[in-house]
């Protein structure tokens, strides 16, 4: 069986936040596939609250609070049914792990926050991705325990409200709540960029290259068989380098997010240059990429590039 060993980092583009440690583990030959499987798959990316906006009553008064800064990373370790969240940004800072039993279909949730703030609980996830959850904490009032509820807005928004209860199941009329919406919509085109520039350097190994897509790649080129998984496209990737050069760049278009799947339109423009020193051709190809996110790395999971004419010059 094949190990692959996964780092994730925790510094991502956005500088404001301070998150840089590395997590590395084996991922024991979990694929990209399993990331659609996962029951917590919406929650996984970058978090950080709506406008800043955070509402809360803690005995004395409801208060709205502007809380800048607030980070979330969640992310699927290394089986299909679990989600690791780091939060940071004002204190206090903390940890929320929650493990999906499919067989009983109920969520366990263990959290840390700050020196004393402990959470232990279970709970129950809907069809549609929404979260009910009852915690009992350490540090709040013996026998009270708090309701957490997370309420999908949009694919890239959640609503969650913490209510506590007394030993008698009735409110005591403290909550906290907010909208958090998801941060990496700037950081994914970044990423996609990067991406694009591996495929425009052909001046790296295929090796280099073939580490931007997913190991079940589909990879469809104008004019040539199709290739199916990463062995299949180095093999297509040597062939081309031996027949020449290719000068060229992946432009973006437009993409969009679809939970763990990315779907991009552009283009690609450039020259050939043959290695036999006949003339070098010039080309056009419009594209659709279907990037899929696996373990918070982008990798190209399809894509089909079609010849489109070159535009005459006046």
């Amino acid at each position: 069986m094949k190990y692959f060993t996964v780092t994730i980092f925790l510094l991502f583009m956005t500088k404001s936040f301070s998150q840089k440690e590395i997590i590395s583990f084996d991922t024991n030959g979990l694929n990209q596939v399993n990331m659609v499987k996962n029951p917590f798959k919406e929650f996984i990316g970058e978090w950080t609250l709506k406008d800043n906006k955070w509402i809360q009553n803690w005995g004395n008064s409801t208060d709205t609070l502007a809380i800048p800064k607030h980070h979330t990373i969640s992310t699927q370790i290394n089986t299909t049914n679990s989600l690791f969240s780091i939060i940071d940004g004002p204190e206090p800072n903390g940890h929320i792990f929650w493990s999906y039993n499919p067989v009983t279909k109920k969520i366990n949730h263990l959290s840390s926050f700050g020196e004393l703030r402990a959470g232990v609980g279970e709970g129950s996830i809907s069809k549609n991705g929404d979260i009910t959850l009852k915690i009992f904490f350490e540090g709040e009032p013996k026998d009270t325990y708090r309701v957490y509820n997370y309420r999908w807005i949009s694919k890239n928004e959640y609503h969650m409200k913490s209510v506590q209860f007394d030993a008698s199941d009735n409110p005591t009329g403290l909550f906290y709540e907010g909208h958090f919406v998801r941060l990496d919509e700037g950081n994914l085109k970044n990423q996609i960029e990067e991406i694009l520039v591996v495929l425009d350097d052909t001046e790296i190994s295929v090796e280099e290259q073939l580490k931007v897509y997913a190991d079940d790649v589909v990879h469809m080129a104008p004019g040539y068989e199709l290739n199916i998984g990463t062995k299949a496209l180095g093999n297509f990737l040597k062939n081309q380098k031996e027949l020449g050069v290719v000068k060229m760049k992946h432009e973006i278009f437009e993409f969009e997010r679809l939970g763990s799947l990315v779907i991009m339109r552009g283009e690609v423009r450039g020259t050939f240059h043959p290695k036999n020193e006949t003339t070098p051709r010039e080309f056009r190809t419009k594209n659709l990429f279907v990037f899929e996110v696996f373990l918070n790395e982008l990798k190209i999971n399809k894509v089909i590039y079609n010849s489109s004419p070159i535009e005459k010059q006046l």
